[in-house]
């Protein structure tokens, strides 16, 4: 952090150099901010003098801008330097670091410690637009003094320390303090106010742990037991099990009947065949009537014994029962004629939950026994099947795991060692690719089979190294290159040398250093920024 004067005549100088007015912004050069920027056209004639309170980042006069990240978000504020009895409007911006969100409520107080004076609060209630609080502080004591931000807010809760700052006694001893210092002519200027409006993230560059890996085509199948295909258990026709004939990608649960079929009877397919079993049928039944009325009164004189009527009525049952057997082959002869089925249509349910990939059958096909109806999968749990070219093969001793990515699917995915389903035991002939494969958990349903992709299996001991996520890096030219955060609202650009990737992360062997912030999502605005002075993070008076 520096203390900056801007002069008069340098604001004279700034106000004629362009149809941009520089004159509204005013940065000078400072070790937490970086280079100036004062473009007063910000997105669309946006700048950060529309916020109200009349604060300008083009201050009259010796000025503080202090970047800080924290746990959970990111303080970037500008204020004058402060002085005994002097008002300091700050302008702190504070962003949420988990999406890069404006902070759009909660208290901010600045607080100043030490120096053997008394605790002097000053706190404001609320920003005054999303994301940019405006507390004004008005020191009492001259001197060194501690002095920290505090946000309390539904959104986050977070101290950050601005380090010690000196406690002017006079506004003109301020001034006179604030040293001369150039710009940086490598900074880029992306406001906040222009970060929190399109989709934007940072990411701070650590060493973790990377794990080598082999290249290799995969696609994703599906499971021997993932899919079954329902075939007609009888010869006959096919009509829906309810209102609507089942359709492709319809979901259904376990056991739900998806047809009823109109069966024809085994023994006797022929009308005339039918319609003389019916009548042979009925003239037993009658045969068998007139036996147990002649042996009833019979039995009751004594004249015959029981046993034989009870043997007749049986007799009669028999022939009832065949009546009916009769009859019923003959109306399912009629039946298996027509699409719809009935309660008698032998129901035909799936033994298997999940989605109908296909339809084999239209209403009304007459199907044989065993011909396939339709086809019902689950995508809950998938297999990569992964070709391991034969070059590759002395690397698969001990594979501990899998990654890879989609078009179309968010997010690297990543397998471990418990995933490992199969390593074949011979190179494909035709492809010279060894076979792998893991399984791949689908509750989401992101996934599905036939899809294909490089995969990337992990074969070596893992090292550590520096690395940022891959969307951070942006291809320049045929150079890569990241955006390394400097300041809340000043970038700079860096060619860097890349290593491994592995999975959502990539080494960076030369360029980024541990600790610093990169742009992780949006850095081809930031780049978009950096190619003109009249680009969209310039120009604003906050």
């Amino acid at each position: 952090m520096k203390l900056m004067v801007l002069g008069t005549a340098l604001a004279l100088a700034l106000a004629g150099c362009s149809k941009h007015a520089h004159d509204d912004h005013g940065h000078g050069g400072h070790d937490d901010h970086g280079g100036g920027h004062g473009h007063d056209d910000h997105g669309g004639g946006h700048g950060h003098d529309d916020h109200g309170g009349g604060h300008g980042h083009g201050h009259d006069g010796a000025s503080e801008v202090i970047t800080r990240w924290g746990a959970t978000t990111q303080l970037f504020v500008e204020f004058p330097a402060l002085a005994v009895g002097e008002e300091s409007p700050f302008a702190a911006h504070l962003t949420e670091l988990d999406g890069h969100a404006a902070v759009d409520r909660g208290v901010v107080t600045v607080e100043l410690s030490g120096g053997g004076h008394p605790v002097e609060r000053f706190e404001v209630d609320g920003p005054s637009v999303a994301g940019i609080f405006r507390p004004v502080v008005t020191p009492v004591a001259a001197g060194e003094r501690e002095v920290t931000l505090r946000l309390e807010s539904p959104v986050a809760s977070e101290v950050h320390a601005l380090g010690t700052l000196t406690v002017f006694p006079t506004r003109a001893a301020a001034d006179a303090a604030a040293p001369d210092e150039a710009e940086d002519p490598g900074a880029i200027s992306y406001l906040l106010e222009q970060q929190w409006r399109v989709p934007f993230q940072l990411a701070r560059a650590e060493e973790r742990p990377i794990r080598p890996n082999v290249p290799a085509f995969a696609h994703l199948a599906l499971p021997s037991d993932a899919a079954v295909v329902i075939a007609a258990p009888r010869d006959g026709r096919v009509g829906a099990a309810g209102d609507d004939f089942p359709e492709v990608g319809a979901e259904i649960a376990k056991g739900t009947v998806l047809f009823r079929l109109n069966t024809t009877p085994r023994e006797a397919g022929d009308p005339a065949s039918l319609d003389l079993a019916v009548e042979q049928a009925g003239i037993r039944l009658a045969a068998a009537r007139r036996e147990v009325a002649r042996l009833a009164p019979l039995v009751e004189q004594g004249v015959v014994a029981r046993r034989r009527l009870d043997v007749a009525r049986s007799a009669m049952s028999e022939a009832e029962a065949e009546l009916r057997g009769a009859r019923r082959r003959r109306a399912s002869l009629g039946e298996s004629q027509t699409v719809g089925g009935g309660d008698d249509a032998l129901a035909v349910p799936t033994p298997l939950g999940g989605a109908i990939a296909e339809m084999m059958v239209a209403p009304g096909a007459w199907v044989t026994e065993g011909e396939p109806l339709a086809r019902v999968v689950t995508r809950e749990r998938l297999w990569l099947d992964v070709g391991v070219p034969e070059a590759y093969v002395g690397r698969l001793r001990t594979i501990s795991g899998a990654w890879f990515e989609l078009d179309g699917v968010a997010g690297v995915r990543d397998l471990p060692a418990s995933a490992l389903v199969a390593v074949g035991v011979e190179v494909d002939p035709e492809t010279r690719t060894l076979p792998v494969r893991f399984a791949v958990d689908n509750a989401r349903g992101e996934l599905f089979p036939g899809m294909t992709t490089q995969a990337h299996l992990v074969t070596d001991t893992p090292h550590r190294a520096v690395a940022v996520p891959v969307d951070a890096v942006v291809d320049d030219g045929g150079t890569d290159v990241v955006y390394v955060q400097t300041g809340g609202e000043e970038f700079v650009r860096r060619a860097v040398r890349l290593g491994v990737r592995d999975g959502a992360f990539v080494e960076v062997v030369d360029g980024v250093a541990a600790g610093e912030w990169v742009v992780a999502r949006g850095a081809w605005s930031v780049r978009l920024a950096s190619m003109s002075t009249a680009s969209i993070g310039h120009g604003h008076a906050h």
